[in-house]
């Protein structure tokens, strides 16, 4: 075999080894990314409902702020 085809095979199959191993790494790097974003999504989602608690629980003190209970809570 011509040394040259040899020499040309044996560097394109360690570029395609290094390579092989960066995608490895890039996809070990993705699944984590996408775990940390479906925790993240998560959270917000959790955070996002108990926002909306605690909007609807404080709502009807906004309308009925002339009565006395109301009133008392603002001015302590």
């Amino acid at each position: 075999m011509d040394p040259r085809v040899k020499r040309t095979i044996t560097k394109l199959e360690q570029q395609k080894e290094k390579k092989t191993n960066e995608k490895k790494k890039i996809e070990q790097e993705l699944s984590e990314i996408n775990a940390d974003l479906k925790k993240l999504y998560a959270f917000k989602s959790n955070q996002d409902k108990l926002q909306s608690a605690i909007d609807q629980f404080y709502e009807p003190v906004k309308e009925e702020n002339t009565d006395e209970h109301s009133e008392s809570v603002y001015h302590v």
